[in-house]
């Protein structure tokens, strides 16, 4: 940061790579605070977010537990607020965009707004893959909800993508202690 800071005083001003990489940083050590500067003035200056800028700030504030401040409608460093403004700025929300969001409603039990972001992102493009339908499944599982789980596998393997080892782990779980039955494990394989 000092470097940065030090460049900033010459007069160099850093472009997106600079900015985004040193956002990651902030986020990567948990400073979700110094992240959301860096953000503002990069936008101050003038120099303009991509979709990796979009993808590390969603991913940041959901990754810190920041999901409940991202769903006020009102700050533009909150997550949702800024993957809801991103048509508007130009940039068009990625595979990536759209999971981390949906992963970030998951995390935080908001299963019915993952849905709905999930059915958009069907609707308007890109299409989901794998790790997107693995996010829903185990997050469907973990609530119980086994017909909406077994919809979603058949959507997933309809388009070729398999189960990751975490879903697999979370059925083998499941079927352990007796919540699952060896349908599911079927279904998966």
């Amino acid at each position: 940061m000092e470097l940065f800071l030090e460049m900033s005083q010459r007069g160099l001003v850093g472009g997106t790579v600079t900015y985004t990489t040193l956002i990651q940083g902030f986020f990567q050590a948990r400073d979700c605070e110094n992240a959301q500067e860096i953000f503002k003035q990069m936008v101050s200056c003038g120099v303009p977010p991509n979709i990796w800028t979009y993808n590390i700030l969603l991913d940041g504030f959901c990754d810190n537990g920041k999901l409940e401040k991202a769903l006020v409608a009102s700050k533009v460093e909150d997550a949702w607020e800024l993957f809801c403004s991103l048509d508007l700025k130009g940039v068009k929300p990625d595979v990536r965009t759209y999971t981390i969001m949906i992963s970030g409603f998951c995390v935080k039990r908001l299963k019915q707004e993952a849905v709905a972001l999930f059915r958009k992102m069907k609707e308007d493009g890109p299409l989901p893959n794998d790790h997107t339908y693995n996010v829903l499944i185990r997050a469907h599982l973990r609530d119980g909800d086994k017909a909406a789980s077994a919809e979603l596998i058949k959507g997933m393997r309809s388009f070729g993508f398999s189960a990751e080892a975490s879903t697999f782990g979370l059925v083998t779980n499941m079927l352990h202690d007796g919540r699952l039955d060896k349908s599911f494990l079927d279904m998966l394989s």
